[in-house]
C-alpha cells in the first residue's frame, strides 16, 4: 500500500483505490464512499480536473466524499500540497473549498505536532501532541478562512502554510486558558496581596438565614422588640425595604449617598403590618439595634469581607 494513485479498470472507468485503514491518522475529516465490496475508491478524472483547470470540479456528493478520504488517508504529501494550494489560490469560494483544504492539510499538522512535541519534550505525552495538533488545527481554519494573498516568493504557499502550523501548535500549547490574567513579576514581595475572599453564594445564604433566624429570636430581646423584627423577617425585603429618599435641594448627581443609593426599612409598611403607630416601630428598632449590636458585633466586624 503506497502513496501513490493507484487505478484500476472498474466497468469502463478509472477508479482510485483508497486503503480502508486511515493508517494510524484521526478520522477528523475522513468520509467514506464505498463500493458494494466495500473498497473506498475516488475516480481519478475530479484530481485531473481540478489540476488542470485550477478550478473544483463538479461532483456528486459520493465523488466528493471519495475524494476527501482518499486525499485525507492515502495521497502523497505532494499531491495534498498541489491541492491545498489550488483551492486556496483559485477556488476559495466554492462549497467544498475548506472541506477539500483541511483533508489535504490536517495529515500535515498531525506529523508536525508530533514532530515539534519531540523535539520540545523528548517523550510527550498524548495529552500535549493532542493539545499542539488542535491548535495546528485552529491555525489551518484560520489561514483558510482569513485568505490573506500570498507573496510571490519561490514555494510561497507552503512556507506560508507550515509557518501557520508550527505557529498555532506553539501558541495553542503555551498560551492556555488556565494563564489567562497571570503576570510575570521580578519579586514576589512587592506584589500586593489581595485581601478580598469571595465567598460562595450558596454558603452566604446559609450564614445570613442563621443570622436572621439568631436575631430574630433573641433571648435578652423584649416581647414587642421582638415581635418588630419577627415581622420584619416574615414581610421579606419585597414589602419591608424602600428606597432610600432624599430632598430636591442642590444637585442630586454630586451626593455620595445618591450615587451609591441602598434601600431602608420601611418603617410605615412594617407598622401598617402589626397595627402600630410608626413612632412604636421607630422606637422598638432603636432598642433593637443597640441590643443586637452589643451582642452580635461588638467589635464592629460582623459585616466585613475577610
Amino acid at each position: 500500500m503506497t502513496d501513490e494513485i493507484k487505478t484500476q479498470p472498474t466497468a469502463g472507468k478509472q477508479v482510485v483505490s483508497v486503503p480502508a485503514s486511515p493508517q494510524g491518522r484521526t478520522g477528523r475529516t475522513r468520509i467514506r464512499a464505498e463500493r458494494n465490496d466495500g473498497t473506498p475508491t475516488v475516480s481519478s478524472a475530479p484530481l485531473l480536473e481540478l489540476l488542470g483547470s485550477k478550478k473544483i470540479p463538479p461532483v456528486g456528493a459520493v465523488q466528493m466524499s471519495a475524494l476527501l478520504h482518499y486525499l485525507f488517508n492515502a495521497a502523497a504529501p505532494p499531491l495534498r500540497l498541489q491541492v491545498a494550494e489550488v483551492v486556496y489560490r483559485y477556488d476559495h469560494d466554492h462549497p467544498n473549498a475548506q472541506d477539500l483544504f483541511l483533508a489535504c492539510t490536517l495529515p500535515w499538522a498531525e506529523k508536525a505536532a508530533r514532530r515539534k512535541a519531540e523535539k520540545l519534550f523528548v517523550h510527550p505525552s498524548d495529552w500535549q501532541v493532542e493539545l499542539m495538533y488542535d491548535g495546528a488545527v485552529a491555525a489551518a481554519i484560520e489561514m483558510f478562512q482569513v485568505n490573506r494573498p500570498l507573496s510571490s516568493i519561490p514555494n510561497a504557499f507552503r512556507r506560508y502554510l507550515l509557518r501557520a502550523l508550527f505557529h498555532g501548535m506553539v501558541r495553542s500549547y503555551f498560551m492556555r486558558e488556565e494563564n489567562c490574567g497571570i503576570r510575570p513579576v521580578g519579586d514576589v514581595r512587592t506584589v500586593r496581596a489581595h485581601q478580598t475572599v469571595f465567598r460562595n453564594t450558596i454558603e452566604r445564604e446559609v450564614i445570613a438565614r442563621e443570622l436572621l433566624e439568631q436575631v430574630t429570636n433573641y433571648a435578652s430581646l423584649r416581647p414587642p422588640v421582638r415581635a418588630t423584627l419577627q415581622c420584619i423577617a416574615a414581610l421579606g425585603p419585597d414589602f419591608a425595604l424602600k428606597e432610600h429618599a432624599f430632598t430636591a435641594s442642590g444637585d442630586p448627581d454630586k451626593w455620595k449617598r445618591e450615587r451609591g443609593r441602598r434601600p431602608i426599612l420601611d418603617p410605615a409598611a412594617i407598622a401598617e403590618a402589626m397595627g402600630i403607630p410608626k413612632r412604636h416601630v421607630h422606637r422598638y428598632l432603636c432598642q433593637a439595634r443597640a441590643i443586637l449590636r452589643q451582642a452580635f458585633n461588638a467589635d464592629g466586624k460582623l459585616f466585613q469581607i475577610h
